[in-house]
């Protein structure tokens, strides 16, 4: 009996096993049929085409746009709840027509196909690939046989195409653009493209976003009679984490960006890496912080009409302490405001109180430049240039002048000029007085620069 009792037992649990996939396969096409609905509402057309699988499942179907004026405020609404600081954007975004904008986009259309496991939560994985332009580019291309002839072949191959995987929350976690690698053949010109490992990851976490966007190249070569073009860019990376405009913080990297345009009585040719920036805006009790240090190397600018300048190394340095949050998020919410009324002499008030309220909290901007090795229009081969800006908390009002606030002002520098450098600008601008107050420190000039209640002195010599 007892052993009767666990093959019962285990029937019943190998039934629920075999079952769990369509209980979960039906919850999932009552959220697909949740999400047409949904979609339907927002001027996007899908259409299931076909679904297999029964442990997992994969659907194909369509999204055609129907109704662009709807797909474009439903995105600006979602933008603007999350960041209210956007809604002037959104209102300018909402001034082209609806006749206008269904007739630049209504008709374009995405072949789809969609995976999703049946026996446990898991992510889900989309893809899409542009699949038709929209109605009014296809009667355009109806009568440009050559444009048809190179655009409508890449169409059906699914070259413009993307990955994206969702979590069981439904939240987007990558976004993957399809490698392309195609050479189009234009009436008067080739256009080739090549482009990698395009790609976006995110995750969320108590309201923080936090990503990483790489591209691994992107090259872009137009070639025709009258005009060359190329951009190419290697190993752009940017991982950042988000809470709001005013908590947030980024890490930039390229390896190497170059461009090059060659006209019939010209070449321009522009290029510079490796790169390196880091950014990041904090709210610390209401007083926020803003840093940013860039680190760019090997800059050259070259035209063939003027003269060429190279840098091999850049650093740029920026802190902004002091500058209180609240008033800050005043500036941006009245500024808004007054664009979107409309100048008055009400909304003017406002907005130059919010800017002396920010005066009179004081801040400190912190600037540090460094540039070695500049050749092409001059040669020189390190500066150095440090300055500290600080106005303290005052009762500075706007009923005073203007001028008045540069005796707020206390500033501090340092300059670090190699002595080669001071003879080649003493060569181009002449000497001055304030050239020889510099104090010599190995191979190097210092001048320390201070200005006080709007008198400045270099090493402690006044400056008239």
């Amino acid at each position: 009996m007892s052993k009767m009792k666990y093959l019962v037992a285990s029937g019943i649990i190998v039934a629920a096993v075999a079952a769990t996939p369509l209980f979960i396969a039906s919850g999932i096409d009552q959220k697909v049929e949740e999400t047409k609905v949904k979609l339907e509402s927002h001027g996007l057309k899908q259409e299931i085409i076909s679904k297999v699988g029964y442990l997992n499942t994969t659907r194909t179907f369509t999204l055609e746009v129907v109704d662009a004026q709807k797909v474009r405020d439903f995105l600006l609404e979602a933008l603007v709840e999350k960041n209210p600081q956007y809604k002037l954007f959104a209102q300018n975004m909402k001034r082209q027509t609806r006749d206008e904008i269904n007739e630049a986009f209504n008709g374009i259309k995405f072949k789809g196909e969609m995976t999703n496991s049946n026996l446990l939560a898991s992510d889900t994985t989309v893809s899409l690939a542009l699949s038709s332009l929209s109605t009014s580019l296809q009667n355009e291309l109806a009568q440009e046989k050559v444009a048809a002839d190179a655009i409508l072949p890449l169409l059906n191959r699914g070259v413009f195409a993307a990955d994206m995987v969702f979590g069981s929350d439904e939240k987007l976690k990558s976004f993957k653009l399809k490698d392309i690698k195609e050479e189009l053949k234009l009436e008067a010109a080739t256009l080739s493209l090549d482009m990698g490992n395009q790609m976006l990851d995110l995750s969320e976490s108590g309201g923080v976003i936090t990503g990483k966007a790489s591209i691994g190249k992107q090259a872009i070569n137009l070639h025709s009679k009258s005009v060359n073009f190329s951009t190419q860019l290697d190993n752009f990376n940017y991982g950042f984490t988000y809470k709001d405009d005013l908590n947030n913080k980024g890490d930039l990297s390229i390896d190497k960006y170059a461009f090059v345009l060659e006209e019939p009585y010209s070449t321009t040719k522009l290029s510079f890496g490796p790169i390196k920036a880091l950014s990041s805006v904090e709210d610390v009790a209401k007083s926020l912080h803003v840093k940013a240090d860039y680190r760019l190397n090997m800059i050259a600018f070259a035209d063939s009409v003027q003269d060429s300048l190279n840098i091999e190394k850049l650093g740029i340095k920026l802190v902004l302490e002091g500058i209180n949050s609240d008033t800050m998020k005043k500036i941006q919410q009245d500024y808004n405001t007054l664009l979107i009324s409309g100048a008055t002499s009400v909304n003017d008030k406002v907005i130059i109180d919010d800017f002396v309220a920010l005066i009179n909290n004081g801040i400190t901007i912190t600037l540090n430049v460094a540039m070695q090795n500049i050749t092409g229009i001059m040669t020189l081969k390190d500066i150095g240039v440090d300055v500290t800006l600080t106005i303290p908390k005052n009762s500075y009002s706007d009923k005073q002048s203007p001028l008045e606030l540069v005796g707020l002002l206390d500033i501090t520098s340092r300059i670090k000029v190699h002595k080669e450098d001071k003879q080649t600008l003493e060569t181009l601008s002449g000497s001055t007085p304030e050239m020889n107050y510099g104090r010599a420190e190995g191979d190097f000039f210092i001048y320390d620069i201070v200005m006080k209640k709007g008198e400045v002195t270099i090493n402690g010599k006044a400056i008239q």
